[in-house]
């Protein structure tokens, strides 16, 4: 008896595993009266679902992770980038130092929202989109040549015929404050029409279309204050100060102007970068232009490939800066190839591209 309940066990477990190892000889015959056993209903001690789910550790939800940056790279999550431009939204922490909030007027070493470039680096220019001079370059130029080559090139612009002297001579004038901010808003109200008219022009360039015939914009305007002044002395509570902010604003607006205009619906990142690279030095000015960027959902970027164009208008500068940077290298004129770019972000200005586009199309052609 014992012998033939062992014999029929035996046969049943045979039956279960069948597919997954097959009989090493014919096995006995099955009993007509015994059913046959189906395979999704056997559990195996140990390996049940519920148990392979209490071994998987539980993923930690991307919002709750900090947002750190790490050696000079911020390491962005998805839900990060996605922060990154909400206007008002606080994203984390800054440095490796966890009590720190996060200042979007950092300046940061990456655009997260741009692409490695085949140029080797995110090109970026700076100033007016529109020189005042025959002999210098403007924004719309750069973007022609660019284009054929489907290379994006990125503008931190000022309004156009706007000066810091313009503000300047205002800012003298012995009238009450509210009288010169007034004076520097019509300034500002003169200069829209063109200011915004220029950057549609712009930002509509594409590229050659690809296989699918799908082409891409080559141009984006970003943040440069209105009127390119150095911001390192700035102090809160100072008409030099407000008047900063009324420019920051104003570019702002004539910036979602030209997008609502030229491409309707369309999501754009918000970046600023500082005059000269230069943020203020007064720590209660920083904390309020914080609340201001946090307000408008800019971030500060800062710019990681030293071309010195502005110095010494080389062509041969500009491409090696450019070759460096295909090779995750940054470079100076002064100290040659040095450190590592993970993501490098060139700086040039728009009024230097008739000197240096040689160099730069160079670069962006060799593979």
């Amino acid at each position: 008896m014992k012998q033939s309940i062992l014999l029929t066990f035996l046969s049943l477990s045979l039956l279960a595993n069948a597919q997954v190892t097959p009989p090493l000889a014919p096995a006995e015959p099955v009993e007509p009266s015994v059913p046959a056993v189906e395979e999704p209903k056997v559990e195996v001690p140990g390996d049940s679902a519920e148990e392979e789910q209490k071994e998987i550790p539980k993923a930690i939800p991307v919002e709750e992770e900090p947002f750190i940056p790490l050696g000079g790279m911020a390491q962005l999550t998805e839900q990060a980038d996605i922060d990154l431009f909400t206007k008002g939204k606080n994203i984390g922490h800054v440095q490796n130092n966890p009590k720190l909030k996060f200042r979007r007027l950092v300046q940061r070493t990456i655009m997260p929202t741009e692409p490695f470039s085949k140029a080797g680096a995110v090109l970026t220019f700076d100033d007016q989109l529109v020189s005042d001079s025959s002999k210098m370059s403007s924004a719309i130029e750069i973007g022609k040549d660019l284009a054929p080559l489907n290379a994006r090139a990125i503008f931190f612009a000022n309004v156009n015929g706007v000066s810091g002297t313009n503000v300047y001579h205002i800012l003298r004038k012995k009238i009450s404050n509210d009288a010169k901010k007034k004076l520097v808003k019509d300034l500002f109200a003169e200069k829209k029409e063109e200011f915004v008219s220029t950057m549609r022009s712009l930002i509509k360039i594409q590229g050659p279309a690809d296989a699918d015939g799908n082409r891409e914009y080559i141009c984006e305007v970003f943040n440069h204050t209105a009127f390119h002044q150095d911001m390192s002395t700035l102090k809160k509570g100072t008409i030099r100060y407000d008047v900063c902010i009324m420019g920051i604003d104003f570019i702002e607006v004539c910036i979602d102007e030209a997008y609502a205009a030229e491409r309707p619906g369309w999501e754009r990142a918000r970046y600023f970068r500082f005059p000269f690279l230069h943020t203020p030095k007064d720590s209660a000015t920083k904390a309020d232009l914080n609340k201001k960027f946090t307000e408008l959902g800019l971030i500060s970027v800062g710019e990681t490939q030293d071309s010195k164009d502005f110095i010494n208008y080389s062509a041969n500068t500009a491409y090696k800066s450019l070759a460096a940077a295909k090779r995750h290298k940054r470079y100076t004129p002064k100290y040659g190839v040095y450190g590592v770019a993970d993501k490098p972000v060139a700086l040039f200005h728009i009024k230097t591209w008739k000197k240096i586009k040689s160099g730069v199309i160079k670069a962006i052609k060799e593979k």
